[in-house]
């Protein structure tokens, strides 16, 4: 055998000496991996990642096993390559495989932690693989590839960026693999020429060795450089991002909801039902409307509800929260609620009353992290301690814990802007700043009293109203002696379920109804209608053009048009104030028939009575 073949023998052959364990680096990775992205990803696709990755490597355990048992001589390893290659491609594939299973473009951690599990076992690839450059690149295209194509195919700056620092990285890898490859070849070489230089080759390989342990050195130092530089920004941007998600939930199920309690509410009006029948349908209303409590109660916990505030009572609010707040604590903390038997109305709105309770039930439950008792009451008290202006009656809400409690310094500072004692990424500061914001937008107040082992006490004041509890749906419109007038109604909503649901509900009242599926679409359609159109309901959020931005187009070309945003949540400032008076309103959606009549009627009483006033002008 000439001295090339020699020295490729030994080169698979140095493949094949490598400790089976460093296969199951990969499974005990991906697992690390998985475990950290149990909350946020399909656990059953993450253990059947684990999985796959664990067959992979026992697969690859047995290949190399049999080479040990078999030890065929050097004219027979060349098939043994080969199939050592093919192995370490298909782990390669397993890691591109999760790429484009958990890689989530809104998800930095999911991309952090794929991105350097894949970089620091290419890595270690490029050392224990330069014997056989064939199996490192099988290993690092299948792996490093995914992740390249799905980062550039986000397109945004930052994957570009990130695209681009991956195939720096490439160009490294190749450099150190060349290099260690050479450097192996020679030592091989060496040692067939000359048994003396045996002695060398060791060196060289210990070398070898040494090169990979500073390599994945760097690596994690540069990784935890890295996460100390993210976390301030995803401090910043973590209720921006929480935000964005339940606004994109709240948009997607209201959505449904609004066509599962219309059909329902047709339901009633046209069909006759049995007991059981009827009774089916009224669980149905009733699961809809918790559906649609929950979906409020996570945009108040993300501050995406639009604030509306009204008479309500905080009984009945934060009763309607036990449920979340003991998911919200978990099983280690006990929970007690004690609500007072009289009514508390306040001027509030719910979403940020919620917000109140949510945040200083999280901070509660931080502060007990082996365990404890949280404590909600409710009072009805004349006055508040230590505030001798703030006379009358007052709502008090107290959250109570046994935790850690807080210094006199702490409790000094407990309300400053991102003024925070948890380890970083634990909190953004702002929880108790909210509150305090919140409380004193309100006309209230707050008071925190705490000691050190002896847990804390919150305690929020907000005036009582003498004001009747709002109604939480609108009524539907009085019945008159006649129908009500026809009009033209250009409806823009991008569901095309609940588009249907909206239309067969005007049509019944004898409207003309024009549908569009988008902003767009909503305005080439009334620049082609040749008639009035009397209103426009919108969605808010729509492909192509929003709700908003067509809202003030259309208005601007037809002049006393009635608009109704039907949101599925809200932006806030991005919409107009709500004046049904000047022929603009707002029905959140789940909503109902009566609901959506009551709207339309009350908007277009206001348009026919501008284009009946010779003062006013139609369009």
């Amino acid at each position: 055998m000439d001295l090339a073949a020699a020295v490729r023998a030994e080169q698979i052959r140095a493949l094949y000496r490598q400790s089976r364990l460093i296969l199951w680096a990969n499974v005990a990775i991906s697992g690390l991996v998985s475990a950290a992205m149990w909350w946020t990803a399909s656990r059953a696709s993450l253990l059947a990642w684990v999985a796959i990755m664990a067959i992979v490597a026992l697969g690859r355990g047995e290949l190399m096993r049999r080479v040990e048992a078999l030890r065929p001589s050097a004219s027979e390893l060349e098939p043994w390559g080969r199939r050592f290659v093919l192995g370490s491609m298909i782990a390669g594939a397993v890691w591109g495989l999760g790429i484009f299973a958990f890689f989530e473009p809104s998800n930095a951690t999911s991309q952090i932690l794929l991105t350097f599990a894949i970089g620091g076992m290419t890595a270690a690839a490029a050392g224990t693989w330069a014997s056989h450059p064939p199996a490192f690149w099988g290993y690092f295209a299948c792996s490093l590839g995914p992740l390249l194509l799905r980062t550039l195919a986000i397109g945004d700056s930052a994957h570009l960026a990130m695209g681009g620092m991956l195939v720096a990285y490439t160009a490294g890898m190749a450099r150190v693999v060349s290099t260690n490859h050479q450097t192996l070849t020679q030592a091989l070489r060496l040692g067939l020429e000359n048994t003396e230089l045996l002695s060398r080759l060791s060196e060289s390989r210990a070398t070898l060795e040494e090169t990979n342990r500073t390599l994945e050195k760097r690596v994690v130092e540069r990784t935890a450089a890295l996460e100390r530089q993210a976390e301030a920004l995803r401090d910043a941007q973590r209720l921006e991002v929480v935000g964005r998600l339940a606004g994109g939930i709240a948009h997607d199920f209201n959505n449904l909801l609004t066509i599962v309690m219309t059909n329902v509410d047709i339901l009633e009006e046209t069909q006759k039902f049995d007991a059981a029948g009827g009774a089916a349908v009224e669980e149905t209303l009733i699961a809809a409307r918790r559906g649609a409590d929950l979906i409020r109660q996570l945009l108040a916990f993300s501050r995406r509800q639009r604030i509306e505030p009204r008479v309500l009572d905080c009984n009945r609010v934060i009763g309607g929260m036990d449920r979340l707040l003991r998911r919200l604590v978990g099983e280690r903390i006990y929970t007690s609620l004690s609500l007072s038997r009289e009514p508390l109305l306040v001027v509030a709105d719910p979403s940020q009353l919620e917000q109140i309770l949510v945040n200083l039930v999280s901070n509660a439950r931080d502060a007990m992290p082996d365990g404890g008792e949280l404590r909600i009451i409710t009072e009805l008290v004349e006055g508040v301690p230590d505030h001798p202006e703030a006379k009358g009656k007052f709502a008090l809400l107290r959250v109570e814990d046994d935790g850690a409690g807080m210094d006199q310094e702490t409790l000094r500072r407990a309300f400053d802007p991102f003024f925070s004692t948890k380890a970083p990424g634990q909190g953004s500061g702002l929880g108790l700043a909210t509150v305090h914001g919140i409380v004193q937008q309100n006309s209230g107040r707050v008071i925190v009293a705490s000691e050190p082992g002896w847990g804390t006490q919150f305690s929020v004041y907000l005036p009582i109203t003498d004001k009747p509890e709002t109604q939480r749906s609108t009524p539907p419109p009085p019945l008159g002696s006649s129908p009500p007038r026809a009009a033209t109604i250009l409806v823009a909503e991008d569901e095309p379920t609940l588009r249907s649901v909206i239309r067969r509900c005007l049509v019944r009242l004898g409207h003309t109804v024009l549908l569009a599926e988008d902003g767009e679409r909503a305005l080439r359609m009334a620049a082609a209608h040749p008639h009035a159109i009397d209103l426009l309901i919108t969605d808010v959020v729509m492909p192509n053009l929003g709700g908003a931005e067509m809202a003030r187009h259309l208005t601007l070309q037809r002049p006393g048009l009635g608009v109704l945003f039907i949101p599925g949540y809200s932006w806030g400032e991005s919409l107009p104030a709500s004046d049904p008076a000047a022929g603009v309103a707002y029905l959140q959606k789940p909503f109902d028939t009566r609901a959506l009549e009551a709207r339309v009627a009350e908007l277009l009483a206001v348009r026919f009575s501008a284009r009946e006033n010779p003062g006013d002008a139609g369009s």
